[in-house]
């Protein structure tokens, strides 16, 4: 190979080289995740208006205030006292702060009873976080690299824009046989990836298409994803806590009758570079997002085996406005009230992006007002 290839293009290609073409999960994986190379992993990495998307928090601090709101309501539902909120994937931080600058403003004594756990995978990503929170609330706030590191007692984990960014198998129907999307690699080529179809790589596979996809088969031709690392996520987090707990997950996704209706031939997988939009994933790894939408059956049905009951699931605006989004709009000016807009309105983040609350506890399922008005957790 070329001296001036990219270090992560190299290990990717020696990787095949070495044992042949291997599943997109396993491209998807080092493209986002290999340690110090991959595009979450990498020291330059950035998000945001200066990198390549933003997300709910980036848009307003509305967003991490309603959040807030959400916490105070799931603390009490808990029963009060010590309370541990983890947020995986935390980003640049500015959630975090937005919760703890609200819930420090306005609820003293959950303040005082909340620790709040970062899950984070980058040194750097960390830096920024820290930089931000600064001394204010120091004391608050630590830091991990994965779930399960610690025991809590009760809390909520939150998972907002987390799972898309999970590593999926690529499938096609083929020939009416359900084949498998891997990598090859073809220095011949220019140094480029190709596409190869082989059987699946594990039998999960053909047992979630026969679950999720309506009469459990595709069409010919039809290729999407198969993300099954949700399913040992929601074991970790299920084990995370031993009594009560929330899980709020905030992401763009479907019901399994949606993601994988005949309009979604081609999937969902995207690549985000410059805020431009680009399904070729192979172009550029490492130095672009790769995504997938988010199977929320499959989120509620996986969820279930892991102890948890669903408590709400409809779109970010309606939950959003049915959490009370206008009891703090008051005095706020026409920029702040256009931006936070684009977290309501048909057609913005409010439509796109789902909210799914799951609990693990005793008694009954408590009712959240976030989804007072539209709760779809029959719909999946």
């Amino acid at each position: 190979m070329g001296k001036n290839q990219d270090p992560l293009v190299r290990k990717i290609a020696e990787r095949i080289r070495s044992g042949g073409a291997i599943t997109f999960r396993e491209f998807m994986r080092m493209a986002l995740y290999e340690p110090g190379l991959g595009y979450y992993t990498r020291p330059g990495a950035e998000i945001g208006k200066a990198g390549d998307f933003y997300t709910s928090p980036h848009l307003h601090p509305a967003f991490g205030r309603m959040i807030a709101k959400q916490i105070e309501e799931m603390w009490t539902l808990l029963g009060g006292g010590p309370l541990t909120v983890i947020e995986q994937g935390p980003g640049k931080g500015y959630l975090a702060k937005d919760i703890l600058d609200y819930i420090e403003a306005k609820n003293g004594e959950l303040y005082g009873a909340l620790s709040y756990r970062m899950i984070e995978l980058n040194p750097a990503f960390e830096g920024f976080q820290r930089e931000l929170l600064g001394e204010k609330h120091k004391k608050k706030v630590f830091w991990g690299t994965r779930l399960g590191e610690k025991e809590e007692n009760k809390g909520i984990l939150i998972a907002n824009e987390l799972l898309d960014a999970f590593p999926v198998h690529l499938v096609q129907m083929h020939g009416g046989a359900l084949k498998e999307v891997k990598a090859g690699f073809a220095p011949e080529r220019g140094f480029c990836f190709y596409e190869v179809l082989a059987p699946p790589s594990v039998p999960e596979i053909e047992d979630y298409i026969k679950e999720f996809v309506p009469d459990g088969r595709l069409p010919d031709g039809y290729r999407t994803e198969v993300n099954l690392d949700i399913r040992g996520w929601l074991r970790e987090a299920g084990a995370a806590f031993k009594e009560g707990c929330f899980l709020l997950v905030i992401d763009y996704g479907y019901p399994a009758w949606d993601y994988y209706g005949p309009e979604r031939d081609r999937g969902t997988l995207l690549c985000y570079k410059g805020h431009r939009v680009s399904e070729d994933p192979y172009k550029d790894p490492g130095r672009m997002d790769i995504t997938a939408h988010v199977n929320f059956s499959a989120l509620a049905r996986w969820g279930a085996d892991a102890g948890f009951r669903c408590a709400g699931f409809c779109p970010q605006g309606t939950y959003l406005v049915s959490l009370g989004m206008e009891e703090i709009l008051e005095g706020m000016g026409q920029e702040d009230i256009l931006k936070i807009k684009g977290l309501l309105l048909p057609g913005t983040m409010g439509q796109t992006h789902k909210v799914m609350a799951l609990y693990k506890g005793p008694g009954e399922l408590p009712k959240l007002r976030g989804f007072a008005m539209r709760n779809q957790c029959r719909v999946l």
